[in-house]
Order: C-alpha cells, then structure tokens, then sequence
C-alpha cells in the first residue's frame, strides 16, 4: 500500500495523515520535526542527528565508584540527556568542597546547551549531617565538572542522589 499525499509536483503544506498503529519496513525521513505523545521503544539502536526531547526515554541509574572524587561514567546510558546518579558515601568537612567529573561520549554535548543537575535525596539528615549543594562547575562536549559543597556546621556523611539533565541548544 501507498499514499500520495498531494496530486502534483509541487508540495503542498499542511498535509497530514492520521494512523493508529503504524510499521514502517525499511527507513523513514523526518524532515522537520516528529512529536512522541507516549512512550518511544526502540529495539534497536536509536540514532539522532541534531536535536530530540528525551523525556519518554526512562533515565538510567548511575552509581559513583569508589570514592565521592571518581568520575562517573555516562558513556554507554541509552539517554545520554536525562539520567540519575547515586554518589559514593560524601564525608566532606564542613565548609569543604569536592570535584568530580561526569564522563561522556566524545562531541555530546552541545555548547548551545545546557547541563543542570538537581538533587533530590541525601542519604542522611540535613543538617546533622551537613548540607550538601551540587552546582556544575565546567560543561565541555564530554564531560561535565561538579562541584559538592558542604555548606553546613558538621561533616557529610551519606550519599547524594541527583538527576542530571542537558538540553539541546540550537543555533541563534
């Protein structure tokens, strides 16, 4: 089966076709832009040129080596823009800091971009076990530096969980 969806050789805009399920056998083109409303499955591999929305791909669950300075390895996540991070045990003094690096597949992102983490869960209690604050200190096209800082009165003691999210910048 086939469809033509305009009569001349000249395209027209706005044309559209509504499907409910479709198969495509071989390899489609979207020229402009395509929208996933649900969930996006991709049994094999999934390659994107320039720009794509990662929020229906589920984040992975990263888990920091052996210490809260070891690089973190996001070179082989299946969404490279959206995962989750759960670092090594923090025992940073009070009023100290430590640097870690995000690692990432070479040329990934994008200097028009933007790199964000936000916490969400310390594995101890806030205050008593000091305050931990995570900004990105550097964005480079394969890898991100983190700074941990301890802004409160006693040490760190627990692990920090924090989502780390980039979002494609295009050209001005």
């Amino acid at each position: 089966m086939s469809a033509l969806f305009y009569q001349n050789v000249i395209p027209q805009e706005n044309q559209s076709i509504r499907v409910n399920d479709a198969v495509i056998r071989g390899h489609a083109t979207i020229a402009e832009y395509a929208t996933v409303g649900g969930s996006l499955t991709a049994a094999g591999a999934l390659s994107v040129g320039s720009s794509i929305t990662h929020d229906n791909i589920p984040a992975a669950n990263l888990i920091q080596g052996t210490s809260i300075s070891t690089a973190i390895d996001a070179t082989t996540v299946a969404n490279p823009y959206n995962f989750c991070v759960n670092t090594f045990v923090a025992t940073t003094a009070a009023g100290g800091q430590e640097r870690f690096f995000i690692n990432m597949k070479p040329g990934l992102l994008n200097s028009f971009g933007f790199s964000s983490i936000s916490q969400y869960f310390y594995t101890n209690v806030i205050g008593t076990g000091g305050v931990p604050v995570l900004s990105i200190v550097t964005q480079e096209s394969d890898r991100v530096t983190v700074l941990l800082k301890n802004e409160g009165v006693n040490a760190l003691n627990g692990s920090i969980h924090f989502r780390f999210k980039h979002e494609l910048g295009l050209v001005a």
